[in-house]
Parts: structure tokens; sequence; C-alpha cells
């Protein structure tokens, strides 16, 4: 272990004391005492070097003093003593300075390797950083991903446009729980809405103060940050999912492309529904009139012959058939035909009950199920349609023309006990309909 200052320098200044005091006895002995004075530098070397050189002097000083009082007639011996003297004196001083030069060196290499070591820590430490951020998003990006397919499913399972809505908005307040969260259908509502509808983009606004976009009054009261990603259905703009938060810099540019994920997903669950209801419905639907199919129209009479056995209500079925249907054919064509089935199926459609059914049998003929109505309320029923139609102005090429129809009517289950049977009844009272004159309803 170095020695102490406080050592030192007491040290120093004894030996400097013992020396001298020796030359001053004993002169003769010079030679050999003087070079003793070298201890005093070595002990001084770490020392200031005002110290150094006020030492130096004393001995420079004692050195040129102490020596005339030995051999004072011998001037070449004197003489060559002086020369040693000095030669002494600055070999401590170079022994010093090197001494010196040398500490410092070693200072030097050690504050380089101090400095080197630290460098390489903070390299370290921000490559420790950089790879715990990159882990951290990582990990957001994994757990995100995670749950994505979950949210496909979800959404993808959604039975209503309601319930897509509701599970998109669970979503995103999910994810953003620290947000507010808005979905709202229809059109823009304000300025950031307006501004992605125009251009048909989503919109990240990373600080309010900051985007000279938009003004300070365009935002409500503390919003800092917000996000605006349009809703689509089949290219059209349908609403827009609305993130706002009190915090400047809360949404980032993953954040924006995760939300338009979701509505993207959303939007493409929204239009797989509504293509399977439509496609459900051209299958139970007659594309021309718009009424209930054969197909339909047989399932149901299935379904309330059931019914109607178990709760022992009756019910009954209208036939119905437009009169001298192919006379309008053959003189005003094939489109005007199509116009009278769509034009006497919106009256027959516009004037049942929602728990009714009708449907477009074949052809020019009709069919009607009437639950919970017997036999004479439904022939009620039928002459009412029969006066709608005979009164409802219908005209082809310009011409007024009259239109009429027959109906037939029957009950289960006193007329009928199975589907086949019951609309034979029907068809056979239709048949007499048109046989007695057309333009009326044969019940009995």
């Amino acid at each position: 272990m170095a020695m102490s200052r406080h050592l030192r320098i007491p040290l120093a200044l004894a030996v400097f004391a013992a020396v001298s005091a020796g030359l001053s006895l004993d002169p003769s002995s010079a030679l050999g005492l003087y070079p003793v004075y070298g201890l005093i530098f070595v002990l001084l070397a770490y020392e200031d070097r005002d110290i150094k050189f006020l030492l130096a002097f004393l001995c420079a000083a004692a050195g040129f003093i102490l020596p005339r009082f030995a051999w004072q007639d011998l001037q070449l011996q004197r003489s060559l003593l002086m020369f040693l003297e000095m030669a002494a004196l600055l070999g401590f001083a170079w022994l010093t300075h090197h001494v010196e030069d040398a500490r410092k060196d070693a200072s030097m290499r050690e504050e380089g390797v101090l400095a080197e070591g630290s460098r390489r820590l903070r390299s370290l430490e921000e490559e420790l950083a950089r790879y715990e951020s990159h882990k951290r998003t990582l990990l957001d990006r994994i757990k995100f991903q995670s749950g994505l397919s979950s949210s496909i499913q979800h959404l993808s399972a959604s039975s209503s446009p309601e319930e897509i809505k509701a599970r998109l908005g669970q979503l995103i307040k999910d994810q953003f729980f620290d947000a507010s969260v808005d979905l709202a259908p229809g059109a823009p509502r304000d300025p950031l809405e307006a501004w992605s509808a125009e251009r048909k983009v989503s919109l990240l606004v990373r600080d309010s103060a900051a985007d000279n976009r938009f003004s300070a009054r365009d935002f409500s009261a503390g919003e800092r940050s917000a996000m605006v990603v349009p809703l689509s259905h089949f290219g059209a703009t349908a609403g827009f999912i609305r993130l706002s938060s009190q915090r400047p810099e809360r949404f980032g540019t993953e954040d924006l492309r995760a939300v338009e994920l979701l509505a993207a997903i959303a939007g493409v669950a929204t239009e797989n529904l509504y293509l399977y209801e439509r496609v459900g419905e051209l299958a139970v639907r007659d594309a021309l009139t718009g009424l209930y199919t054969h197909r339909a129209f047989q399932t149901r009479l299935e379904e309330e012959i059931l019914r109607a056995a178990r709760s022992k209500v009756p019910f009954s079925v209208l036939l119905a058939d437009i009169d001298h249907f192919k006379s309008y054919n053959d003189r005003f064509g094939h489109q005007a035909g199509d116009a009278l089935l769509a034009s006497v199926a919106a009256v027959i459609a516009g004037r049942v009950r929602a728990v009714d059914l009708a449907a477009r049998y074949g052809g020019e003929e009709f069919a009607v199920i009437l639950p919970g109505v017997a036999k004479t309320e439904a022939a009620g029923a039928a002459e009412e349609l029969r006066r709608a139609v005979e009164a409802q102005p219908f005209s082809f090429g310009g011409e007024p023309a009259g239109v009429t129809v027959s109906f037939g009517v029957a009950e289960f289950p006193s007329e009928a006990s199975i589907p086949s049977q019951l609309v034979r009844v029907a068809d056979e009272r239709l048949y007499r309909a048109k046989k007695e004159g057309r333009n009326r309803v044969v019940h009995g």
C-alpha cells in the first residue's frame, strides 16, 4: 500500500535534516552523504512540483555551502566535488521527472482503460435497452396476433350487424383499455371524421397541439391524441371507429394498423352476413314478384299442419289465378305479363298479415296461408284481395286494362288431413271459380 502524504513529507524533511547535519559535522564525507538527498525526491515523487523544486533548491544550496568546509587547500578537488554535486542534483531531478512522467502515463492508461470500459458499458446498456424494447414490441405483436385469430372467429360467428358492432367495440376496448372508444354509424360528425371520409383513409393525430391539419376547436375538451378509422360496407363508408386520449403520443402507426385490421375484418363479416341473408332470401323468395317460392310455401304448409294438429286451431289456404293472363301476354308481350305479375303480387303482399305467407305458386298462380283463420273468414279475406286487384288501375302501353283474379279456399283439418289433399281441395275450388265466370271466390 502506498505511503500516505502525511508520512511522506515529514520523512522527506527528516532525511534532508539528517544529511545536512552529517555534511556539517563531517564535511569530508560529502561524497558519501550527498547522494542520500535522492531519497527525498523518491519520497516526494507523487507530490506537487513546487515542493520538489523547493527541496531541490535547498539540496543545491547545501551542496554549494557545505563543501567549503572540506579540502579548502585543494582547489581541484573542490571543483570536482561541486561538479559531482551538480551532476547528482541533475540526476535526481531527471529521476523525479521520469518517475512523475511514468506515473502520469500509468494514470492516463488507467483512465483510458476506465474510459473504454465505461464506453463499452454504456454501449452494452444501450444495446440491452434496445433489446428490451424490441422484445416488448415482439411480445405485444405476438399477443395481438394470438388474439387476432379468436377475434376473427368471434366476428365471423356473429349472427347480426348489431352483434358484430358490439364485439368489434369490445375487442378495441380490450386493446386500448385506457382510451375512449366510439363506433358511430352514418355520416361524419366532426372535422376529423369528415377529413377521413373525404380522403377515404384512416386518420392518426399523435398530438393535437402540434398537428397543423386541424385547429384546437376541432378536438373535444382535453383530447390530445386521436385515431379515426372508416367502416366500409361494399366500398361505401358506413361509419367510423373513433379513439381518443388525453395523453399526447398515445397512438402510433402500429395501433392504427391494428384498428384498421379489425375494421376490415368486421367489414368483411358484415358483408358476408348480408350476402348470406341475401342468398337465403333468394332461395325462398321469387325474384320477379318478391313473394315466397313454391318450395317455401310447401315447407310452411307442412309446419302449419303440425302446429294446427297440436293446437286444434284450424287454418286456411287460398289459391289465386289471374284471369285471362295468357291474353295479356299475347297482346302486350311477356314484359307486360311480368309487370302484371309483379303488380298483382304487390297488392296481395300489401294486404296480408305479418303471420301470413304469400307465395307465387307457379306461373300466374298465387297461394296464401292464413294461420288460425277458419274457412269463412278466409273467404272474406280472399274477397278483399279480389276487390283490391279489381280496383287496381293497370295500363299496358298507355292503354288501360282491367285485371281480375279468381280464388279457391280450403280449410285444415275439416277438409283435408295432409298438405297435398288441402292444396287439391283449394285448387278444385279455384277451377270452379274459373268455370263459373272468373273474378270470384269459391270456398264450398
